[in-house]
């Protein structure tokens, strides 16, 4: 234990300061103060029999009154370090946020983060176990560190281990908990993925976990859960398309209950959603058929031609949307050459690019010519019939006759919006995520393309080089 011990040395009217060894007293005493103190730490024990202790106390106490300016210097005391604060902190910012990830995290709380998370305990909450891990890994990872690495794999064991347990228990799917638990294991995929089409395959986990739910429930929903429901719908869409499955988001029930006046989203995107979704059905469908060995049978010969009218109808829905969102001025957005593009000897169609008056139109913009892309994919699965070039089948290709013109025109569209969409991002200093929609047009935008096989693909992998979202986009698309 120690105690303060000082004297008066001489006033500085006499005396230039002399600086002691034993302690600096420049943050103690304030530099216009005549008297000078000078301060040591002593040990009590080897202090206690000294005659004049008590007298060297008093002449401290005296020279402190006699400075009414005089400041006690208070010690910053600052909490104990908790590096998965770190951890988490850094993942937030490669998430998009309040996603239903983000959201998670925001509600931990600090006793969350004093628990030894690779010790199994059966009383933390499966999200946290899931989200820590998932923290742990990737700052191990991003920071080349193995000894985080080592302690986030046991993290994750234990995550994995306890998931397994939860998804056995009946009822597991009405639990927000879960779900979003499934959500960090399929993310931690992308970032660090342990085999082949494995997110794919946690996505397809995920939709069967919510057919499980009564889509009527949201109509009490928390609105975390319907944060939720937002993100997730983006994944599994995503997940459906890129496995060529009907998504459940297709069904009327799905459909109803997620246009409610408790929905995140604005109607317009609703609709492109529901284009989208409807998309899945169609395109798995479209294989089927052209699977068949039997095309010229009438049954399937009426099964072209209703998927064919069903992809008409599709077409319809955008021209409508197209012409309402064009109509309004908050949806203006203009033309205008692109410098780097032209310089760097790009091809022709990427050498303008489009400025939108915000993000939020560039992303409704390529969210709308990510759905032609998919409708026209479905014309060009059949292997289009005199009803697929159609006045109403042609009418938004900015190429005529072929369905895959069309595919590559929207494609197009896409790597255009891209530029403007990202320097908003920038111009707030959001370089780290992009929203899940964009993720999902740039690289459906890069199939059209023929992806690195022509220049336009291989110039927009360029121009995307380095970009997070391109690489963790592309991981998820098992490209």
């Amino acid at each position: 234990m120690v105690f303060v011990e000082g004297k008066i040395l001489k006033s500085r009217r006499s005396q230039r300061p002399k600086t002691t060894p034993t302690a600096s007293v420049s943050s103690i005493v304030p530099a216009n103060k005549h008297e000078l103190i000078n301060v040591q730490l002593v040990d009590r024990k080897t202090t206690s029999s000294k005659p004049n202790q008590d007298s060297q106390k008093q002449d401290i106490e005296e020279s402190v009154s006699l400075s009414p300016d005089f400041q006690v210097f208070i010690p910053d005391v600052r909490p104990r370090f908790n590096p998965l604060e770190v951890y988490i902190c850094h993942l937030r910012c490669h998430l998009y946020p309040n996603g239903p990830v983000d959201v998670g995290l925001q509600s931990l709380k600090v006793s969350d983060l004093a628990v030894n998370y690779a010790s199994g305990r059966e009383d933390v909450p499966i999200f946290n176990q899931a989200a820590i891990s998932f923290a742990t890994l990737f700052f191990g990872v991003q920071h080349h560190k193995n000894r985080i690495l080592t302690e986030g794999y046991a993290m994750h064991g234990v995550a994995l281990r306890r998931l397994n347990e939860a998804l056995s228990v009946p009822g597991c799917h009405t639990s927000d908990d879960i779900l979003v638990s499934v959500v960090v294991l399929a993310m931690l995929e992308l970032y660090m993925p342990s085999g082949p089409r494995n997110y794919l395959q946690h996505m397809l986990g995920l939709e069967r976990l919510l057919e499980l739910r009564d889509p009527g429930s949201l109509a009490h929903a928390s609105y975390r859960t319907l944060e939720l429901y937002k993100g997730v719908r983006h994944m599994i869409l995503i997940a459906s398309l890129r496995n060529r499955s009907p998504s459940i988001f297709a069904r009327p029930r799905w459909k109803a209950v997620l246009r409610t006046t408790l929905s995140l989203e604005t109607p317009e995107e609703q609709d492109l959603h529901d284009v989208l979704a409807d998309c899945s059905v169609l395109i798995a469908a479209s294989d089927e058929v052209a699977d068949s060995q039997h095309l010229q049978t009438p049954k399937k010969l009426h099964r072209r031609a209703e998927i064919e009218r069903k992809a008409s109808g599709l077409l319809e829905v955008l021209s409508s949307w197209k012409d309402r969102w064009d109509s309004a001025e908050s949806n203006h957005y203009g033309e205008e050459d692109d410098a780097m593009a032209i310089s760097a000897d790009a091809p022709t169609g990427l050498c303008t690019l489009y400025r939108f008056t915000t993000d939020s139109v560039g992303r409704m913009f390529m969210l709308y010519n990510t759905g032609l892309i998919y409708v026209h994919q479905i014309y060009a699965t059949l292997a289009t019939s005199e009803l697929a070039f159609s006045d109403v089948a042609t009418s938004h290709s900015c190429t005529s006759g072929s369905p895959h013109g069309a595919i590559h025109a929207a494609g197009i569209e896409i790597a255009r919006s891209m530029t403007d969409y990202l320097q908003h991002k920038r111009a707030r200093g959001e370089t780290d995520f992009a929203s899940p929609v964009v993720q999902w047009a740039v690289v459906a935008a890069w199939q059209a393309l023929d992806g690195s096989e022509s220049r336009e693909g291989e110039y927009m992998s360029r121009m995307l080089n380095g970009n997070g979202t391109y690489e963790i986009v592309k991981a998820a698309w098992n490209l």
